[in-house]
């Protein structure tokens, strides 16, 4: 069954997103939000926005039978594929405004690029923040701007004129917080000062220049909204456009860097 949940995805996006943006995008960073909330052995850890669960696999694997983890997400599309992949794994479907557990209930709490979808950031953060145990580390990653993101900037604007601009804004919408003091300012919101917020590089990689684009826009947030003429007009342009990006194999790979708080609950 393929019936879009209350986010609006499909169990076939979700496996879209599990097979595409993972490899290219995501699987590089678990290892280092795990590094920076402190998930060693032993401890419970919260992986809120969660999605197809690659924070939660690699947090299993490092806190051991003495610890715990739990993936909690509000599409059950995306749970539903994390619970395929990772049957043995602990998923709740929740929204991180409201989160349903008891306070001080984890050691360690990961939001790994979901605040910026989130209705209300500073609640969410606050939600987080009631859930993690005095001494505790929360690791929340964000993109870096759009402004330094030349790819993506480019791929708005030829979005917006191949499509409209409503469509270029969905493009723009994960970069949302990455400007500079944005994820600050959400912190002093929630009522707490954030411990540090630092730039992370990171890498895009994709098979090819058409790759990226039918993932960014068939695999994503367009999905429904662009028809085959106008994605291979959108590839067309983005073969002018990221040139400079491609390898001589054919691979695109480009910088992409996530801006990452931490968050050290006092003791």
């Amino acid at each position: 069954m393929n019936t879009a949940d209350e986010m609006g995805l499909t169990p076939e996006a979700a496996r879209a997103y599990e097979s595409y943006f993972l490899p290219a995008i995501f699987s590089q960073w678990p290892p280092i939000m795990a590094g920076i909330a402190d998930v060693t052995n032993g401890k419970d850890v919260l992986d809120v926005g969660c999605g197809t669960g690659v924070f939660t696999r690699e947090a299993l694997n490092i806190v051991g039978a003495a610890g715990t983890v739990t993936g909690a997400d509000l599409s059950e599309s995306m749970l539903s594929v994390a619970r395929e992949i990772c049957p043995t794994g602990r998923f709740e479907r929740c929204d991180v405004i409201n989160l349903p557990f008891a306070d001080a209930s984890f050691d360690a709490v990961v939001a790994s690029f979901i605040l910026m979808f989130v209705s209300e950031p500073a609640r969410g953060v606050s939600e987080m923040i009631r859930v993690l145990r005095p001494g505790g580390r929360m690791a929340l990653s964000v993109w870096e701007a759009l402004a330094e993101n030349v790819v993506y900037s480019r791929l708005v604007e030829i979005v917006s004129e191949v499509v409209d601009k409503q469509a270029g804004e969905l493009i723009a919408w994960p970069f949302a917080l990455g400007s500079e003091g944005k994820l600050a300012q959400v912190f002093d919101q929630s009522g707490v000062t954030v411990t540090s917020i630092a730039v992370h590089a990171g890498r895009a990689k994709f098979p090819s220049i058409a790759s990226f684009v039918r993932t960014e826009i068939g695999a994503w947030l367009l999905a429904d909204a662009v028809d085959e003429s106008m994605m291979t007009a959108i590839i067309s342009r983005a073969e002018d456009a990221f040139g400079e990006f491609q390898n001589s194999s054919g691979t695109m790979d480009f910088p992409f860097n996530a801006t990452i708080a931490m968050y050290a609950k006092p003791a």
